[in-house]
C-alpha cells in the first residue's frame, strides 16, 4: 500500500472531495490529487500532519500515514537479489577484487575494453561482499528496452501499478528505498556519466561498482579500476580451466601460443576454450592455426563473438574517430602517436589527437608514454575494415616510418659512407632511442611493406642509418634487416655499407666468420669495380675480425692495418686501432694489447661525447681490461671494466654494460674475489634479459654455477645449471641447443 492510496481511502471514508479536504487542510487539489496518483509519492511533514488534521484521524492511522509518507511505501520484507550467478573460473584479477574489497561505500568504475571481463569481475565482487551488504545486491544491465530506474524500482520491490509516472517522482522513490540500507549496486554497461548519477546508490551505506568501455571520468569521487589482457600466467590457467588442465599439461608450448594469439583477452581465451572443450580430440595447435589464418574468424562460439563487442565500441563514435580507426589497421607495432595518426587519416594533427582521445575513451586505445597503444586483436578488426581507398595512407605512414628511422638512427653515429645519409627531420638522443627499440624487431616487417609499394630508396637510406644504433643493440634481426635491405639498394655505395652491415652480423652476432668473409668479400670487389671506396676502411676492418674468428690470426693482423689506413675520421682510426689491440691479445701479445688500448682510451676520454665515440671509448677500455685480465692484471682489469660500465651507462648501451659487468666478475673471480663476481654476474644478468640476449643469459647461469662449486656449494650449482638448461629450452636456437647438450652431460656427470 503507497501513501497516496491510503490517503484516497482515508478521504472517501471521511465522505471527502479532493476540494473539500483542500480547504480544510490548506493543501492545494493539485497536491493532493497528484499524491493520490502515485505521481508524489512522499509529502513533507508540514503536508503529511495537515492532512491528518483535516481527516481527524486516530493515532494508528496517523502513524501509518506518516511512516508511508516517509518511505513512499510500505516497508521492503526484507533483502533484495539479483545478481547472476559468478564466473567460476575468474582469474588473474585478485589485485582488482582486493581493490574493491577495500570499498565499503561510494562508486567504483571498472571499465576497458570489450571482452576483458569487466561484467564477471564486478559480479564476483559483489559476490565477495554479499555479507557485508545484508540488504541486498543488485545488478541492472542499463542497455534494454525498459529504463534503468523503473527496473532498479521493480527489482526493490515497487509494483508496476504503483510507479510515479515522472522521472523526478521515481528517482525520489528510489532514493527514500535506499535511505537507511547497506545494499550493493552493479550497473553494468554505463555509456555516459549522467546515467551513472541518476542510479548510483550514493548514500551512507551503499556501493555501487559500475562497468563500462569508457573511463566515465566526470564522475567525481569514483575509484577507478582498468582492465586490460591478462598476463600469460593467468590466460594459461583459464584455459586450463575451460579446457582440462591435462591438455594443457600435455602441450605447454601450444598453449602458451594460443593465449598469445587470442590477446590475452578473457573473452577470446573462453571462445577459444569452449571451441576446444566441445572438441576433445583437436589438438591445441589445430585451433592455432585457425586463428592464425582466420583470426577474428575463428574466435566465434555460440552467441560470443569477438568482432561484435568490438563493433558495440566503434558504432556510436565520430567520423574522424572512426576513420582513424580503420586507419590503425595498416599500423605496424602497437603504438600510434597524433602525428602518425594525422597522417594515417589525411587530417590535422589536433583533430587526430582528438580522435584518439575518443576512441581510448571507448576502451579501442590505451594512452601510454608513447603516445597510444592499440591491442592487438583490436588492430585485426580494424585492419578488417581497411579498402582500396585506404593505399595512399599505407604508403604515407611506411615513408614516414622510414625517415623517422633516419631521424633518429643516424644520433647513434655514422661511419664511413653512412656518413652520407642525412636526416630531414630532427629529434634528441632520448626520444630517437626510445623510438627505436619500440620500432626494432619490427624492422623487417617495415622493410618488407615499404619494398611492396617500391620505396627503396627510403629503405636503404632508413637501413643505413640503423647501422651504429644495431651496434649498440646487436641483435639476430639485423641479418635479417640487411639481407632484405640489399634489394633496396641502388647504388653502389649502399649495397657496399650493407654488405659490410651484414658481415658484422655475420660474424660478431650470429658468430658465423666464414659466411661473413664472404659477403666482405662481395663488397670489396664491388668497391673495387666502381671506385667506391669511401666505406672500404670499415670493410677491412670487419673483414679481419671474420679472419681472426676463422683462427687466421696472421692475415688479421694484416687486413687490420690496411683497414686503418684507409680510415678518414680520427676517431674510425682511434677504433680500428683498438680491434688491432684485440687481435694481439689473441696472438698472445697482452702487453702489446694493453699499451695500444692505453693509448686509444687516452686519446678518446679528451673528446668522447657523441654516442658513437662513447661507444668506441666504452669497446677501448673494454678490451683493455680484458687484455689486463690475459695479462695477469686481475685488479686493473677490475678498474678499466669498472671505466667501460660508466661509460656504457652513460651512453645507454644495455647490452654492452651487462658485458662490462660479466668480465669485471671474470676479474674478480681471477683475484679469488667470488663474492663480488657473483654479485657482477647478477647486474649482468639482468642487463642480457632485458635486452633479449639469450645466450650470454645463458653463459651467465653458467658462470654462477661455476661459482658456486668453487665455493664447495652443490645445490645453487645444480640450481644455476637447470636455470641455464630452462633458458636452453625458452630460447631455442642453434647456439642455445648446443649449449643445453653440454649442459644436460655436466648434469649427468654430477
Amino acid at each position: 500500500m503507497t501513501f497516496g492510496a491510503r490517503l484516497q481511502h482515508h478521504r472517501k471514508a471521511a465522505g471527502l472531495s479532493q476540494e473539500e479536504l483542500s480547504e480544510r487542510s490548506g493543501v492545494s487539489v493539485r497536491a493532493i490529487s497528484d499524491m493520490e496518483r502515485g505521481r508524489a509519492r512522499s509529502p513533507q511533514r508540514r503536508t503529511t500532519e495537515a492532512l491528518l488534521d483535516a481527516l481527524d484521524l486516530d493515532e494508528p492511522a496517523r502513524e501509518e500515514l506518516r511512516r508511508l509518507a516517509r518511505t513512499g511505501r510500505v516497508a521492503l520484507p526484507g533483502p533484495v537479489w539479483s545478481l547472476p550467478m559468478y564466473v567460476a573460473d575468474l582469474v588473474g584479477r585478485d589485485a582488482e577484487l582486493d581493490a574493491i574489497a577495500a570499498k565499503d561505500r561510494g562508486l567504483v568504475v571498472v571499465h576497458g575494453a570489450a571482452g576483458t571481463g569487466k561484467t564477471s569481475l564486478a559480479v564476483r565482487a559483489a559476490h565477495l561482499l554479499e555479507a557485508r551488504f545484508p540488504d541486498g545486491q543488485l545488478l541492472i544491465e542499463l542497455e534494454g528496452s525498459t529504463p534503468p530506474l523503473q527496473r532498479l524500482l521493480k527489482d526493490l520491490g515497487v509494483a508496476a501499478g504503483h510507479l510515479p509516472e515522472d522521472t523526478n517522482g521515481q528517482i525520489r522513490l528510489y532514493r527514500s528505498l535506499l535511505a537507511g540500507r547497506r545494499l550493493l549496486l552493479v550497473l553494468d554497461g554505463a555509456s555516459t556519466e549522467e546515467e551513472v548519477r541518476t542510479l548510483a546508490a550514493d548514500l551512507p551505506g551503499c556501493l555501487t561498482i559500475v562497468t563500462s568501455r569508457r573511463r566515465l571520468a566526470g564522475l567525481a569521487g569514483a575509484t577507478w579500476i582498468r582492465l586490460g589482457g591478462l598476463t600469460e600466467e593467468a590466460a594459461v590457467e583459464l584455459l586450463a580451466s575451460i579446457i582440462g588442465a591435462q591438455r594443457v599439461e600435455a602441450d605447454p608450448k601450444t598453449a602458451r601460443e594460443l593465449v598469445r594469439l587470442c590477446g590475452m583477452l578473457p573473452l577470446a581465451l573462453r571462445i577459444a576454450g569452449n571451441r576446444l572443450a566441445s572438441r576433445p580430440r583437436w589438438p591445441l595447435g589445430h585451433l592455432a592455426e585457425q586463428i592464425e589464418e582466420r583470426r577474428l574468424a575463428a574466435l566465434t562460439a555460440g552467441d560470443l563473438e569477438v568482432r561484435g563487442a568490438f563493433e558495440v565500441s566503434l558504432a556510436h563514435l565520430p567520423d574522424d574517430a572512426k576513420l582513424v580507426f580503420r586507419r590503425l589497421g595498416l599500423l605496424i607495432g602497437t603504438h600510434v602517436t597524433p602525428d602518425l595518426a594525422a597522417e594515417l587519416a589525411g587530417i590535422g594533427v589536433t583533430e587526430a589527437e582528438q580522435a584518439l582521445e575518443e576512441l581510448t575513451d571507448v576502451s579501442l586505445l590505451d594512452a601510454d608514454d608513447l603516445g597510444y597503444s592499440i591491442h592487438g586483436l583490436v588492430r585485426t578488426f580494424a585492419n578488417g575494415l581497411i579498402d582500396a581507398t585506404d593505399d595512399d595512407a599505407h604508403r604515407r605512414m611506411l615513408a614516414r616510418l622510414l625517415e623517422t628511422t633516419v631521424t633518429a638512427g643516424v644520433l647513434f653515429g655514422q661511419t664511413g659512407d653512412a656518413r652520407r645519409v642525412s636526416p630531414r627531420g630532427r629529434t634528441d638522443v632520448p626520444a630517437a632511442r626510445r623510438w627505436l627499440d619500440e620500432h626494432r624487431d619490427l624492422m623487417p616487417e617495415i622493410i618488407e611493406q615499404a619494398q611492396h609499394k617500391g620505396l627503396h630508396d627510403d629503405v636503404a637510406r632508413a637501413v643505413i642509418a640503423l647501422s651504429h644504433y644495431a651496434a649498440i643493440e646487436p641483435s639476430p634481426i639485423w641479418e635479417h634487416v640487411y639481407r632484405a635491405a640489399l634489394a633496396s639498394t641502388c647504388q653502389p655505395w649502399q649495397e657496399i655499407v650493407v654488405l659490410t652491415q651484414l658481415g658484422w652480423v655475420l660474424f660478431d652476432v650470429v658468430d658465423r666468420p666464414a659466411d661473413a668473409l664472404e659477403v666482405l668479400t662481395r663488397a670489396a670487389r664491388l668497391a673495387e669495380s666502381t671506385g667506391e671506396t669511401g666505406h672500404i676502411g670499415w670493410v677491412w676492418l670487419v673483414a679481419s675480425a671474420a679472419h681472426s674468428g676463422l683462427g687466421d690470426l696472421e692475415k688479421a693482423e694484416r687486413v687490420c692495418r690496411e683497414a686503418i689506413e684507409w680510415m678518414r675520421e680520427p676517431v674510425d682510426v682511434l677504433y680500428a686501432r683498438s680491434v688491432l689491440g684485440v687481435l694481439w691479445q689473441r696472438m698472445n701479445r697482452p702487453d702489446d694489447a694493453v699499451g695500444i688500448h692505453e693509448e686509444v682510451a687516452n686519446e678518446l676520454r679528451a673528446f668522447a661525447c657523441t654516442t658513437y665515440e662513447l661507444s668506441a671509448l666504452g669497446r677501448t677500455v673494454w678490451w683493455l681490461g680484458l687484455a689486463l685480465i690475459q695479462a695477469g692484471r686481475p685488479d686493473d682489469a677490475v678498474s678499466a671494466l669498472t671505466e667501460a660500465e660508466k661509460v656504457y651507462e652513460r651512453a645507454q648501451m644495455t647490452s654492452w654494460r651487462a658485458r662490462a659487468l660479466w668480465h669485471r666478475a671474470e676479474a674478480h673471480r681471477a683475484a679469488g674475489r667470488l663474492a663480488e663476481s657473483d654479485e657482477d654476474l647478477m647486474k649482468a644478468l639482468e642487463g642480457f634479459r632485458a635486452s633479449g640476449d639469450g645466450v650470454r643469459e645463458i653463459e651467465t647461469l653458467r658462470a654462477l654455477a661455476d661459482n658456486a662449486k668453487s665455493r664447495g656449494d652443490d645445490s645453487a650449482c645444480l640450481r644455476h645449471l637447470q636455470d641455464s638448461l630452462a633458458a636452453c629450452e625458452r630460447w631455442d636456437t642453434d647456439a642455445t641447443r648446443k649449449i643445453a647438450a653440454e649442459v644436460r652431460e655436466c648434469l649427468s656427470r654430477g
